[in-house]
């Protein structure tokens, strides 16, 4: 980075810091480049921007209250309440990490509670882009506005002490509804409280949680009607798709049908609004908050996407354009090009920390054209207490195409060498990236591999899904058009 870079960004943050201190936060640099930004009267919130390189932040938000029991209702509503109010004023769509409670060895109760802005900001920070932290300032002026008010939007009041119960007559017959429908093999904590009033039920092995709050829905609800006129969706195949300020998010219809359920055993058959975050869907009733823990973030969009191309053009023409990609990769030096495309988009990618080709063009590379760092944990639900939010790990990429002038539409089993190059350098995971498709046989066996979790992540991209994110970067389209074009 040159001078002038440096002081740009420097600027950018000095200013960045400036502005939140005016609205009422207090930001600690250290000299690891990593900030601290928090609220002196609420000590149990953090807020990080943890330094990846000269170019990028990564921000993220962990809530602690400290105390080891009495807490899992805590660390679950609190966040959810203000990252549903966040999403509803379409500042941001979030990924919710829990950290698992080691003292207790419950795996339903939760030690604290991370939670990361993945759309718009991708889970970065760019240093030298303002739109990026002016995107930041927008939740944190929510979660400023959310601690201003919280005992209204939660339903407490300083004047009555809280009271906390695992044993009630009114909590027993509530929760034995619940178990009735989900089973007695699914492990569960619950409790009753007071101050702010609420029933509380988590399962973390069902993968959901339930909150009675007449108050609490109420006020959600307020927030989406307040809102709804922001938002389009689009029925598909196996989701609804959410668009919300270019924020995009699906609500799987089998969830809902699942959410149903926990509801009418409850006696809950009011209407239901849904807001759906990156792995995370709140249902909000008059009286129930329900947390439902998938994926609901980009990878899903992506999936119901072909599956919605698949079943009417119509839609695909509303959802996609009725634009088609044309590729160009005739020659060896374009296909060296392919690398340094897909190179970029990785480098878009929330989970992706650093990606880097591994050798020039005109030297070998032994079957690994780039390598990633990654998040090894962004797909997981809940940590340890002791594990950190972010564990690095590395991935190798191998890209492979068809030249435009071969008779071959698709990479099959012969074409590349997965299982020797995973045996010869033993990564964390393995990612195979082809600029036509992918044949069946190789499909099933990258799934073979996937199966055995001998790697954290197993992924493959074809055309589709290279194009799809294309679509999202035309910046980069643009400087690789001697590849690829729109038809």
């Amino acid at each position: 980075m040159n001078a002038e870079d440096v002081k740009t960004t420097v600027n950018m943050i000095e200013e960045f810091i400036t502005k939140i201190e005016k609205l009422g936060f207090s930001a600690e640099k250290f000299e690891d480049g990593n900030i601290k930004i928090g609220l002196e009267c609420c000590p149990f919130w953090h807020i990080i921007l943890h330094d990846l390189d000269d170019e990028r932040m990564l921000p993220y938000f962990y809530l602690r209250k400290r105390r080891i029991e009495e807490v899992t209702d805590l660390h679950d509503m609190i966040p959810t309440v203000l990252t549903t109010i966040t999403k509803c004023n379409g500042h941001g769509s979030f990924r919710f990490l829990g950290q698992h409670n080691e003292f207790s060895g419950i795996d339903d109760e939760l030690y604290g509670m991370y939670w990361f802005p993945s759309q718009p900001l991708n889970e970065r920070i760019r240093k030298k882009s303002k739109q990026d932290f002016d995107s930041l300032f927008g939740i944190l002026f929510d979660l400023y506005i959310f601690h201003m008010y919280q005992g209204d939007i939660l339903g407490a009041n300083d004047s009555d002490e809280d009271d906390f119960s695992y044993d009630s007559p009114e909590l027993q017959s509530w929760v034995n509804s619940i178990v009735k429908a989900i089973g007695d093999n699914e492990s569960h904590v619950s409790n009753l409280r007071k101050n702010p009033d609420w029933l509380y039920f988590r399962s973390f092995s069902a993968g959901f949680s339930v909150c009675k709050s007449p108050h609490i829905a109420k006020t959600l609800k307020g927030f989406i009607t307040k809102n709804s006129n922001k938002i389009s969706k689009i029925d598909g195949v196996e989701s609804t798709i959410e668009i919300h300020n270019d924020m995009y998010n699906t609500i799987p219809h089998e969830e809902t049908c699942f959410v149903k359920t926990i509801l009418e055993s409850i006696g809950d058959a009011s209407n239901i609004e849904v807001v759906p975050q990156e792995n995370h869907l709140v249902f909000i009733t008059d009286s129930h908050v329900v947390m439902k823990y998938t994926n609901s973030g980009l990878d899903s969009v992506n999936s119901e996407k072909e599956l919605i191309r698949a079943r009417q053009q119509h839609e695909i023409e509303l959802l996609f354009g009725s634009q088609k990609f044309e590729w160009n990769i005739s020659d060896r030096k374009k296909s060296a090009e392919f690398e340094d495309l897909i190179l970029e988009l990785l480098n878009r990618e929330a989970w992706v920390f650093s990606v880097k080709k591994v050798a020039p063009t005109n030297q070998g590379d032994n079957g690994r054209d780039l390598i990633c760092e990654y998040n090894m944990l962004h797909n997981e639900y809940q940590v340890s207490k002791d594990v950190s939010s972010i564990q690095i790990g590395k991935m190798i990429v191998q890209c492979k195409t068809n030249l435009s002038t071969s008779k071959k539409s698709s990479v099959g089993k012969a074409d590349v060498d997965v299982a020797n190059t995973i045996f010869d350098y033993r990564p964390d995971g393995y990612m195979l990236v082809v600029s036509t498709q992918i044949t069946r046989d190789l499909t099933e066996m990258l799934e073979r591999q996937k199966a055995r979790k001998e790697q954290n992540s197993i992924v493959w991209w074809n055309s589709f899904d290279v194009e799809e994110r294309l679509r999202k970067h035309p910046d980069i389209l643009a400087r690789y058009n001697n590849l690829v074009t729109y038809a």
